[in-house]
């Protein structure tokens, strides 16, 4: 029997080169804008300074290069071509992907890293002090980046015996700013650097802000609690299940248990750990396993607080909601694509990380104040996607130039109100 030849449908179009200046970002010039709104560029202005001449791209220049590349969805320093050929966005005026890979590997001192920390801190400080915030949640988390290959400087093998980088972060879960982050090899304990992490966090944060810290237990230690203590946070920290306090919640009677849900009950005692200046209060999440011999057999999962009122079925639903930090981590890692470093160089590939992080604030920073309410917690991707990505074509008018953008795109005239708000911001 003959096989019958399937059928392949034709593309209805041909494809054919032009010289006009078509763009498939037009919202990026957006960005761009929203920059400067926020004084990015005297920001770098101010603390950076790390060309050799004065000639050429200024940091900024060489910084949004990095920052565009990321927020446009590329993942590595050749992917800074689509904005650098893209006469629309660029302006004819945009480095070089080896150029920027040169300026990146120029990171090469604690000072130099430390300015860009300092761009990033007054960047957040000032989204916190336009927005507003009276009561901020800060979520502190560490996630791995893997490295590729053996020939990446400065990277470790950690407990589960992958090779890469580790980054601490503190992120406020209230706007979904990332406040500080700790680039290192993937083979320090979770919660090192935690107190000196969340000390220099504080300082980024508007006075008088009401502060409570989320964390799990790689932060669970006197050190950290000591901290929250003298600055006068409230805190809620997994905890380690030692013996001594799981013998402590064993001892806890049966009326001291009340229903949580169907499979989960809650219970809370105080407890003093060794070498601890004073008991705290634990709240206690128990599940039932199985049975043996002398009866019902639990899990136990506890945290502890330094919260002396409210009920342990709010705080337990306040903690959990710590596990949203990993939104905030997915954004960097997927949103922004920093899931990989692209540089054998580690002071180069911890710039990499810290521009990205500030290109993480730059667009929350661009929701919540240029943006409606409604577009607060959508994510990098569906920016990109509805916003950045439409397609547009540059004319020249009367000694003006405008960008066409298609009347009924779904979110043409939200670019055009968002592109409004930006220039009268200014």
């Amino acid at each position: 029997m003959k096989k019958k030849q399937r059928e392949v449908e034709v593309i209805p179009f041909e494809y054919e080169l032009t010289d006009e200046p078509i763009t498939g970002m037009a919202g990026l010039p957006v960005i761009m804008a929203a920059a400067k709104a926020l004084g990015l560029e005297e920001l770098f202005d101010e603390h950076l300074s790390i060309k050799l001449r004065k000639r050429g791209y200024s940091e900024y220049e060489l910084a949004m290069g990095v920052i565009l590349t990321l927020l446009a969805g590329g993942e590595n320093l050749e992917d800074a071509e689509m904005i650098r050929m893209d006469e629309v966005v660029s302006g004819g005026r945009f480095p070089h992907s080896t150029t920027v890979g040169d300026f990146l590997r120029r990171f090469d001192g604690e000072e130099i890293q430390r300015a860009l920390v300092e761009v990033q801190d007054a960047l957040s400080r000032s989204i916190l002090e336009a927005c507003g915030y009276s009561r901020l949640t800060l979520d502190m988390d560490a996630t791995m980046i893997k490295a590729e290959g053996r020939k990446r400087e400065g990277t470790g093998r950690s407990y589960n015996g992958v090779n890469g980088y580790q980054v601490l972060a503190v992120f406020a879960a209230e706007p979904g700013l990332v406040l500080a982050t700790d680039f290192r090899p993937a083979n320090v304990h979770p919660g090192n650097g935690a107190v000196k992490l969340l000390e220099h966090t504080l300082t980024v944060i508007p006075d008088g802000t009401s502060l409570h810290l989320r964390s799990d237990s790689a932060c669970y230690n006197k050190e950290v609690i000591g901290c929250c203590e003298r600055k006068g946070m409230t805190f809620t920290i997994t905890a380690d299940m030692t013996a001594p306090l799981v013998s402590r919640i064993n001892a806890l009677p049966e009326s001291e248990w009340h229903e949580l849900t169907s499979k989960e009950q809650v219970g809370q005692l105080y407890y003093q750990p060794v070498g601890w200046e004073q008991a705290y209060r634990y709240i206690v999440v128990r599940k039932k396993k199985g049975e043996d011999l002398f009866g019902a057999v639990y899990t136990y999962r506890a945290f502890v607080t330094n919260i002396s009122r409210g009920k342990p079925a709010f705080l337990v639903k306040r903690h959990r909601r710590h596990a949203n930090v990993e939104n905030g981590i997915k954004e960097l890692k997927s949103g922004l694509s920093l899931s990989a470093m692209p540089c054998l160089a580690y002071h180069a590939n911890r710039a990499w990380f810290g521009l990205g992080s500030i290109a993480h604030n730059l667009y929350v920073g661009m929701k919540l104040i240029f943006l409606p309410a409604r577009w607060a917690r959508k994510t990098i991707k569906t920016i990109r996607f509805r916003l950045l990505s439409i397609g547009g074509v540059l004319v020249r008018h009367a000694r003006r130039k405008i960008l066409k953008i298609p009347r009924y795109h779904p979110w043409s005239r939200e670019l055009i109100r968002l592109r409004d708000s930006i220039v009268t911001a200014r």
